[in-house]
């Protein structure tokens, strides 16, 4: 299973350990999990390039950094 976090609108408080406890629980679950980065604003295009792979080790210590490591 493939999992993708999408911010869309403006960043939200806590959303970074939204992200991080998502990746987390996908990843423990066997789930590979793909950030997508500016919210919908490479989709509407059709680009689908723009994404980041995320794990454990890229989202442990988000929380307590401002705004969302993806965009919005």
């Amino acid at each position: 299973m493939r999992l993708g976090i999408l911010c869309g609108g403006g960043p939200a408080p806590g959303i970074n350990s939204v992200i991080s406890a998502a990746t987390i629980e996908a990843v423990n679950s066997g789930w590979e999990v793909v950030g997508i980065m500016d919210g919908f604003a490479h989709l509407i295009e059709g680009a689908t390039d723009h994404t980041v792979a995320l794990g454990i080790p890229d989202v442990s210590r988000i929380h307590a950094l401002g705004g969302s490591i993806l965009f919005t």
